[in-house]
């Protein structure tokens, strides 16, 4: 993982003319991950059905967004290829 922030890290400054780019890494919580180069942190339930899909390499793609509020009490993220969506009585599932 180091290796690929170091050269992502290479990459930005040869794109910026070796100007330091100045935008915060995301915060990574332990029920959530990120799957680079999405800036998207993925959480919770909504985690464990993409990864059990196959992650990035599903067809549901790479995160698209932030997860937005779905309903009075849900979460909807979306992806390239779809959509997860998360409520507590129904848990997550493929929109």
């Amino acid at each position: 993982m180091a290796t690929a922030v170091a050269a992502a890290g290479l990459a930005v400054l040869a794109l910026t003319g070796g100007a330091v780019a100045t935008a915060a890494p995301a915060e990574v919580t332990a029920d959530c991950q990120i799957y680079w180069p999405s800036p998207f942190q993925v959480c919770d339930q909504i985690k464990d059905l993409y990864n059990s899909l196959g992650g990035a390499a599903s067809p549901l793609g790479f995160p698209s967004s932030a997860a937005q509020a779905y309903g009075t009490d849900g979460l909807r993220q979306s992806f390239t290829g779809g959509a997860i969506v998360w409520t507590p009585s129904t848990g997550a599932y493929i929109e």
